[in-house]
């Protein structure tokens, strides 16, 4: 029997119907799992999966081209003025994703520390649910498409090859489910904002062009040291 592991955001809920036995998590939370042989297939950050050499399971995953809404990073001041940043311990990806983003288009290199900080990380459903209340932050999946004109790769099965046909049967069964999960959501927003974010700003299929971009961003995290 497989054991698969997946986070624990709105955004994976269409790749993971059905399946069991199923363990939900933060994404260091699951790399940890995985790593300790809990899990056999786990929908992991990028940047763990392949820093630890991890094969890919299937061509399903999380991305975007263009605004991801759910990984973004809230000012307190202009970007090129940023000096400390405050990063989200969830997400590896996403903590690269941002310094890369930072250097890349503003110039600078912030020390990191904890919160209040010029500049702030949040991902995942925390993320929709703070851009309600707030307005000044960057959305760092449009940030790259704007930099390097590519979608951005978040997360990735990786695991038991054997297990890509559940994976993807999983999928053909939750793309159909969106709009329950968009009304039984507990984020306290409208429906039809999440089923929106879900069918548009989520890339749940990693063609040629996803993979172009994470490779970039594979390439681009190790010159610079941050992987």
């Amino acid at each position: 029997m497989t054991r698969f592991g997946a986070v624990s955001y709105l955004n994976t809920r269409p790749l993971i119907e059905g399946l069991e036995p199923l363990v939900l998590a933060t994404p260091a939370r699951l790399v940890e799992r995985f790593e300790a042989g809990e899990l056999d297939v786990a929908l992991l950050p990028v940047a763990a999966g392949e820093a630890a050499g991890l094969q890919r399971v299937s061509g399903l995953g999380i991305a975007s081209e263009g605004p991801v809404e759910s990984v973004l990073l809230f000012l307190r001041s202009a970007p090129e003025a940023v000096r400390s940043l405050a990063q989200d311990p969830a997400s590896r990806t996403s903590r690269i994703l941002a310094r890369i983003l930072l250097r890349e288009v503003w110039g600078v290199r912030p020390e990191l520390c904890d919160p209040p900080a010029d500049a702030e990380l949040v991902i995942g459903d925390r993320a929709l649910t703070r851009a309600r209340e707030e307005s000044r932050f960057l959305d760092l999946g449009a940030e790259w498409t704007r930099w390097c004109g590519l979608p951005f790769v978040f997360a990735a099965w990786y695991g038991a090859l054997e297990a890509a046909s559940e994976l993807e049967a999983a999928y053909r069964r939750g793309r159909d489910e969106i709009p329950r999960y968009a009304r039984e959501s507990r984020l306290g927003l409208a429906p039809e904002r999440l089923e929106r974010y879900l069918r548009e700003s989520i890339r749940f299929r990693l063609g040629p062009r996803e993979l172009e971009g994470l490779a970039l961003f594979l390439e681009k995290g190790r010159r610079l040291g941050l992987m």
